[in-house]
């Protein structure tokens, strides 16, 4: 994801946060993705439980101290797990923070979720369907996901909207 939209060139802006029970790390918030270093087997370990909670509430908070108000803001979570480990947010949190940013008409959210239905996941955080995708956490399905995200990325980028509750088809609504 990260080298295909550094080869689609174009300004994005990327935070990235590594979580499990042992803590959150957020090495890069709002950092040009010419900067941000490629993922590898030394640099990512997923281990442990899922504070997702967490995990999201405190980087969305993060992202919003650092860029300029009214900047247009996508929000992608991918995960293969399902919350189980939380201690200061909950699933209300989440909703209301959401909801409040998509209310300021420039954030958009999407949820990408493996071994689940992201949709039946997403939903309950205020979240739109067409913002959602399930994938199969298989080397084929990690593959074609990654494309997905990359071209769905990039269509929002160039589009003229501000958000998006269609962000898998959003080069469609842009026509």
């Amino acid at each position: 994801y990260i080298s295909s939209l550094k080869k689609k060139g174009g300004k994005f802006l990327f935070t990235l946060t590594k979580f499990d029970s042992n803590g959150l790390r957020i090495p890069y918030v709002a950092t040009d993705i010419k900067k941000v270093e490629k993922l590898t087997n030394k640099t990512y370990r997923p281990g442990d439980m899922t504070p997702l909670y967490d995990a999201v509430v405190e980087t969305v908070e993060k992202v919003v101290e650092k860029i300029k108000e009214g900047q247009r803001s996508l929000v992608v979570i991918m995960t293969d797990g399902l919350e189980n480990a939380s201690v200061k947010h909950d699933a209300g949190c989440l909703r209301d923070l959401i909801t409040k940013l998509q209310k300021e008409g420039n954030w958009s959210f999407v949820f990408m979720g493996a071994n689940q239905d992201a949709w039946a996941t997403a939903q309950t955080w205020g979240m739109f369907r067409g913002n959602t995708m399930t994938w199969n956490p298989t080397q084929r399905g990690t593959v074609a996901v990654f494309a997905s995200l990359t071209n769905a990325t990039s269509d929002f980028a160039a589009s003229a909207n501000s958000s998006t509750s269609k962000f898998f088809d959003v080069g469609k609504e842009a026509k």
